[in-house]
């Protein structure tokens, strides 16, 4: 099944490409093309090699390291990143007097050599959570299986219409695009394409295997790995089947997957190191009066921004999303940019500051009412349009 999947997307990429090869390409077009990240590059170098090296783990004469030992390698993986970028900062600002470039090659050919293994281990983890919620079958056999490469995640160049925040189209792009030719690329689609546009980094995507960023902890990794295997397992359902059908319909599943994505990779956490996250809830206002809340107003510059594009008042509110960035960078939160793209693109995740959507709040209710997250996923797998998730809570 997950070969005919991987076929179907081969296939799906190349039929794309032929139909998005005709006509003269625009200037736009013209200099993104470099940037574009490869999704039949990506399934063709990893998908059959993950496989491979799945196999020769269980060949009788390959010995099996402890989870103990597993676990730390784990943990020297992450560990290895923070040093690699503390390095290379340096690096950057001192010259290489030091050998610090040797240093640097060292730590990463060690990150390559157990590289396969940390990935084995965190997908066995997570698989592991999934069995406990009820997600495998009566052999035991999780699907579509946890598979996941650890790797520098794609970038993401997002278009939203001025006159209004809605996500119209997005590319994958290349990482470590720098914020110089950002800026290039997004103002060449502003103003040949009179649209508003964003490039923003991503912490995975749901190839399959799925790219997970290698950058952050394992406690980060574990949880978009989770993520990331959700919209796998959703690609099975209907709601994950849906989920191009609107923009509340990808907030559902962008919501329900990061909602799971952080109990079970919480969960994974805790049985690999015994460390116990605790998630206070979101509350209604900030605990001290004198302290800067983030969230409050990034969901006032949003719920401003969107009423003075429906008064027509597009630049007005344009000057008002970059004023309102100035004020945030004032208060210690840097964002590049704020435009119609960035809340397009970060309010289809609905408990998040940049969203000003019900539906966060009400699968959070659904979430609530269930007795497991396994209970609670499934549950919300079943629903094929958005309507569905108002008259499960008799809403109107």
């Amino acid at each position: 099944m997950a070969k005919r999947l991987f076929l179907l997307s081969v296939v799906t990429l190349v039929l794309l490409g032929a139909a998005n090869g005709s006509g003269n390409p625009s200037a736009s077009e013209v200099a993104i093309a470099p940037h574009k990240y490869s999704l039949l590059r990506w399934e063709l170098a990893h998908f059959s090699d993950k496989w491979v090296e799945k196999f020769q783990d269980i060949l009788p004469w390959n010995s099996e390291p402890s989870r103990e030992e597993r676990i730390a390698l784990a943990q020297e993986f992450f560990e290895l990143g923070g040093q690699i970028r503390d390095l290379e900062k340096r690096l950057a600002a001192e010259g290489d007097d030091g050998g610090l470039a040797d240093e640097i090659a060292d730590l990463r050919e060690r990150r390559r050599e157990i590289q396969p293994r940390v990935e084995e281990t965190l997908e066995s983890e997570i698989s592991s959570v999934l069995v406990e919620e009820g997600f495998s079958s009566r052999i035991g056999v999780i699907f579509p299986p946890v598979d996941t490469v650890y790797a520098r995640s794609p970038g993401v160049l997002v278009r939203s219409p001025r006159d209004q925040i809605v996500q119209t189209s997005t590319t994958l792009l290349k990482p470590g695009i720098d914020d110089a030719e950002r800026e290039r690329l997004e103002e060449l689609v502003f103003q040949e394409e009179d649209v508003s546009a964003i490039i923003v980094n991503t912490g995975g995507v749901a190839t399959y295997p799925s790219v997970v960023s290698d950058s952050g902890s394992l406690h980060g990794a574990l949880v978009i790995t989770a993520h990331e295997w959700l919209h796998h397992w959703l690609f099975f359902q209907p709601l994950g089947q849906h989920f191009w059908d609107n923009a509340d319909m990808t907030t559902i599943n962008e919501t329900v997957a990061t909602i799971g994505g952080e109990i079970i990779g919480d969960r994974a956490l805790e049985a690999m190191t015994g460390e116990v996250i605790h998630r206070e809830p979101a509350s209604e206002g900030p605990v001290d009066p004198d302290r800067f809340d983030f969230t409050a107003a990034m969901r006032e510059t949003r719920t401003q921004a969107e009423a003075l594009l429906a008064e027509g008042k597009i630049e007005e509110a344009e000057s008002y999303m970059e004023g309102r960035r100035e004020y945030l960078d004032e208060n210690g939160y840097f964002i590049r940019k704020l435009n119609q793209a960035f809340f397009a693109f970060h309010g289809s995740y609905a408990t998040g500051p940049a969203s000003v959507s019900p539906i966060g709040g009400q699968l959070d209710e659904v979430h609530a009412g269930t007795d497991t997250i396994g209970e609670f996923l499934k549950t919300v797998a079943e629903f094929d349009r958005t309507e569905d998730l108002a008259e499960y809570l008799g809403l109107p």
